[in-house]
Formats: structure tokens, C-alpha cells, sequence
């Protein structure tokens, strides 16, 4: 039987994926795509969002797997994203922006601002451009374990592997209700087997229940908080 081939960004965290590598460009575009279906997405996370393609340049890694890459912001955003159903491209970014900014002729000049940033060549020492700051637009989207691994940028990048057109098919009212769902539903993550304890639950199968979960070590660790948090309040 083949063996799953899993790409090394699954395995990295935002930090560990490095600056202006495919690692972080796969995390990039599978960040830039969730955040486009996101209801209610706000200025401050397009405008990390484009500081940190300014910093990384996904376009010139992308796509991954040939060797003729994007080289164009603009034709990387057209050809992997969507805005109200229709390619990114620039005059669609602009219209995006200008809806945040309440001025078209904000949104124009910050995406400027942008374009004369990624003007100067990466440091070929540094891997990043000279004189900047690394930013981690998508950190907020980074759960627990997203942190041992997995982010939901990653996973949209995945699911974009699976389905060009998955974008258009997560939200409210559409096939999956979330990032997370489609993930489960196409087979890239695992569905979470929920347990609820309440004061009815039988205490034999929720103390199995709570070391499966956690493990031994974490289950003895939560026993004594439990019986400080008992001290406490015989006290």
C-alpha cells in the first residue's frame, strides 16, 4: 500500500515554516484563502496579511510543484483565490480593501505601498527582505494544536489541493460550515469524538473517558488539581 504523502508544512508551526520559503508560502495561501471566507474580515488582517506576503513573496514559490512559478503577486492571487466568486485580482484586492477602508483612494494607496515594498530583492543571506519586520497575519487562526502543527491556513491549502473551488463552498447555508468541517468531511483531519460530563454521567466511564483523552500523565496531573480545588473548598 502507498504511503500518504504528507507536505513538511503540516509538520511546522508559522515560525518553524521560516521566512520566504514554499513551507511558509503553502501556510500563506492557505491563510489568504481562509481569511476570504471569514465573514466580517478586518482591515488590520489584510494589512498584516500584506506585509507578511511583502515579507515572504509566496508568488515566487508557487506553484510548488512546477517549475515556471506564479511571478506576479497579483497573477498568484488571481489564479488561487476568489473575492464575491470572482478571481482576486488587483482591482478586485483594491475593491476589497476600499470596502474596509470606507475609500477606494486608501485602498489604492496602501496596495502601492505594498507593491513598492516588494520592489527591493529578497536578502539572499536572510531569506526576507532588508530592513523588515516579520508579521504572522494568520497567528490568530493558530489553535493549540494548530501550534504542534496543523494551521488552518495549512489546512485550507490542503483542502485547495483537494478542491480549486473549496472557498466557494464553506460558510453559512453552504456544504460545510467551516474550514474544519470540510477538512473532516474530505479526510484530512480526524472528527473530534466529543464526550459530555454532566452531574448525570457515570463517573466509571467519565474517569476512562478523561484518561483516554489526556493520557495518564495529564489524568493524575488534573487529579491533583481536583483534589486541591476539593481542599479548597471543604475549607
Amino acid at each position: 500500500m502507498a504511503k500518504s504523502m504528507i507536505h513538511p508544512a503540516q509538520r511546522l508551526t508559522v515560525e518553524e515554516a521560516g521566512v520566504a520559503t514554499i513551507e511558509r508560502a503553502v501556510q500563506l495561501q492557505g491563510a489568504a484563502v481562509a481569511l476570504l471566507t471569514q465573514q466580517g474580515s478586518k482591515l488590520d488582517d489584510w494589512d498584516l496579511m500584506l506585509s507578511s506576503w511583502a515579507e515572504n513573496r509566496p508568488w515566487q514559490f508557487l506553484p510548488e510543484d512546477l517549475k515556471e512559478k506564479y511571478g506576479k503577486w497579483h497573477a498568484w492571487t488571481a489564479a488561487t483565490m476568489t473575492f464575491n466568486g470572482d478571481p482576486l485580482t488587483r482591482d478586485r484586492l483594491v475593491s476589497l480593501l476600499a470596502g474596509l477602508y470606507g475609500s477606494t483612494a486608501k485602498a489604492e494607496e496602501r496596495i502601492q505601498a505594498f507593491e513598492k515594498e516588494i520592489e527591493q530583492p529578497l536578502n539572499p543571506r536572510a531569506g526576507r527582505p532588508a530592513k523588515s519586520k516579520i508579521h504572522y497575519p494568520d497567528n490568530e487562526l493558530i489553535t493549540q494544536k494548530a501550534r504542534q502543527g496543523t494551521s488552518v491556513g495549512y489546512l485550507m491549502g490542503r483542502l485547495l489541493r483537494k478542491d480549486p473551488n473549496i472557498a466557494d463552498k464553506i460558510g453559512k447555508d453552504k456544504d460545510y460550515a467551516s474550514i474544519n468541517a470540510a477538512a473532516q468531511a474530505l479526510g484530512l483531519i480526524a472528527a473530534r469524538n466529543r464526550y459530555e460530563l454532566n452531574a448525570d454521567s457515570n463517573l466509571s466511564n467519565a474517569a476512562t473517558r478523561i484518561v483516554d483523552v489526556l493520557g495518564a500523565e495529564k489524568a493524575a496531573t488534573l487529579l491533583a488539581h481536583l483534589e486541591s480545588k476539593l481542599e479548597g473548598a471543604s475549607r
